[in-house]
């Protein structure tokens, strides 16, 4: 199965600073960032994905759910989830 990280940024807004992407040999025991913004099309769908992904993957899950689901969450908040974990899942209105 190969998984196909695209980078919602594009290539005309990349930060300054940026690290660049890494690829993961394995989903198994890493940290999971879990974000959703809790959109009612997502709302049965989103609690069985993140225990699945969870359950089979993540040692380690960090959630950031919005409370809003027509903004995106706010940069700082990414950044931070960014920096503690290996890969993210991010739901619709995120």
């Amino acid at each position: 199965m190969v998984i196909r990280v695209l980078d919602p940024l594009a290539e005309i807004n990349q930060p300054a600073g940026r690290k660049p992407m890494r690829a993961l040999e394995t989903l198994k025991g890493k940290r999971v960032g879990l974000l959703w913004g809790g959109h009612a099309a997502s709302v049965v769908f989103w609690p069985v994905l993140e225990e699945v992904a969870v359950k089979k993957f993540a040692a380690e899950p960090v959630r950031l759910y919005k409370k809003s689901s027509w903004n995106p969450a706010p940069l700082p908040d990414v950044e931070a989830l960014a920096g503690k974990i290996d890969y993210a899942l991010i739901g619709v209105g995120a």
